[in-house]
């Protein structure tokens, strides 16, 4: 079938695909907070009645957290196996008073669905699935399929994370190709295929000195200041330049081939637009690296917050009992997240200062960076179905950021990954008046029918 014919049927479903995204919307699954457990429960029981009522074999299933929805579709053995990937969870809503209508009352208003989730992940999950009903309906979709909707994605995936640990769920969700829509377009009309995520660690610092807090007049100039030498300690972590001091933190990385520098140059970093954004310049990171490497192929070593001492208002003459420190590193293709974890450690405890007890701990993550293969044919089919939805040829992005369960599905099931969303920074993601526009549904919906065309004339 032609753009055109996956358009008119677009046309002729909208008002039940709306619905239907609306419906979903209003069940409030927020993941993080234990109280929302009956409607996390809920959104999944929602979502299996969805899956069934499109035709799929569909079940809910307990796990160490949320439950999750699995659904299938046997289809053509000689056809690749799909998984697609999605969350039912959403974020906090609040601040409440911020939100033009209730977070869990959705509202059309020029063109845009308002909702917490009406983005992330609810709409691109349900344009996603109004294309796969579209294609299963017109008989132009023949791969097996199967669906995997998860309830802690904003909330560390826990339940997924230990399913995929037993060798029951890593054999049913067995596929030859994940595909996922929890990301981004480049800009209105211009779609994107992400191409990567780094992977993270974390980490925190403390250091301790006097059972008290100390009297800054009587002990200065003999006690151990920690949050003086918390400040040093971390400055070890960076040499001037900007790159990573920790030895052998980045001897691993993986170099850049010339088919990835090609594919970053579709997509160039904006200073101008970055330094008007954020109100700040792209400063930071390693020097010699342009701001498009040190975003997608450099790694860092963050600190997220420091404490200690008096906070407040005025001044309080102490020297503080103890000092501490939060830490992430994001880390790329080649990194092993344990090792980097370890190295870090090593770097620290080589660097404590004397005088003072050095505690690291609430240490993890230790998950490892998405790289694609920029010389797929699968990667080459979604341009060519990108270019014919959106009528434009999509870049290549590399999210800075990191979905650890995305890593991995990858690595537990050996599927070939394929990143392509819709959104965009005005939907507000994870902040009050979220929101999803119709046309960006539509173009996750036009997409889907024409990918999951293109998958079912593609023999493994």
């Amino acid at each position: 079938m032609q753009r055109s014919d996956y358009l008119s049927l677009f046309e002729a479903g909208k008002a039940r695909f709306v619905e239907s995204w609306k419906e979903y919307v209003r069940i409030p699954s927020i993941s993080s907070d234990p109280a929302y457990a009956p409607d996390c429960q809920r959104g999944a029981e929602w979502m299996r009645a969805y899956l069934e009522r499109m035709g799929l074999k569909a079940q809910v299933f307990p796990s160490s957290g949320q439950p999750l929805v699995f659904a299938e579709r046997a289809g053509d053995a000689t056809l690749p196996t799909l998984l697609f990937y999605g969350h039912y969870d959403v974020q906090p809503a609040d601040p409440l008073a911020e939100w033009t209508n209730p977070p869990f009352e959705p509202e059309v208003r020029d063109g845009r669905l308002y909702g917490r989730g009406a983005l992330d992940n609810k709409g691109q999950t349900m344009a996603f699935l109004a294309g796969l009903e579209t294609v299963l309906q017109a008989g132009t979709f023949s791969a097996p399929l199967k669906v995997i909707i998860e309830g802690e994605e904003e909330s560390g995936s826990s339940g997924l994370f230990d399913s995929l640990q037993t060798e029951e769920w890593r054999k049913r969700l067995r596929a030859d190709v994940l595909l996922v829509d929890d990301s981004e377009a480049y800009a209105p009309g211009i779609p994107a295929i992400t191409m990567g995520l780094r992977g993270i660690i974390h980490l925190s610092v403390k250091l301790f000195g006097a059972n008290f807090d100390l009297h800054s007049g009587l002990h200065g100039g003999i006690a151990p200041n920690p949050a003086m030498a918390l400040a040093r300690l971390l400055a070890t972590i960076h040499n001037p330049d900007g790159s990573i001091a920790v030895k052998g933190f980045c001897d691993t990385i993986t170099p850049l081939d010339e088919e990835t520098r090609r594919l970053l140059r579709s997509a160039p970093f904006d200073q101008e637009k970055y330094e008007a954004d954020f109100g700040i310049k792209a400063l930071g990171g390693e020097r010699g690296f342009t701001p498009e490497e040190r975003l997608a192929f450099r790694p860092t070593i963050e600190v997220n917050g420091i404490h200690s001492g008096h906070g407040g208002p005025g001044q309080k003459t102490i020297i503080p009992a103890k000092a501490e420190a939060k830490i992430t590193s994001r880390i790329v293709a080649g990194q092993d997240p344990v090792r980097s974890l370890a190295l870090i450690e090593e770097h620290l405890r080589a660097h404590a200062p004397e005088g003072l007890r050095l505690v690291i701990d609430e240490k993890g993550g230790v998950h490892r960076a998405l790289a694609v293969n920029p010389h797929s044919g699968l990667l080459k089919r979604a341009a060519r179905v990108l270019e014919a939805a959106y009528q434009h040829k999509p870049v290549y992005l590399w999210c800075p950021g990191s979905i650890p369960i995305v890593v991995s599905l990858v690595e537990a099931l050996g599927a070939e990954p394929l990143l392509v969303g819709f959104g965009l920074p005005e939907d507000r993601m994870h902040a009050p008046d979220e929101s999803f526009s119709l046309v960006q549904f539509r173009d996750g919906f036009l997409y889907a029918c024409l990918m999951l065309e293109e998958l079912s004339l593609c023999k493994a």
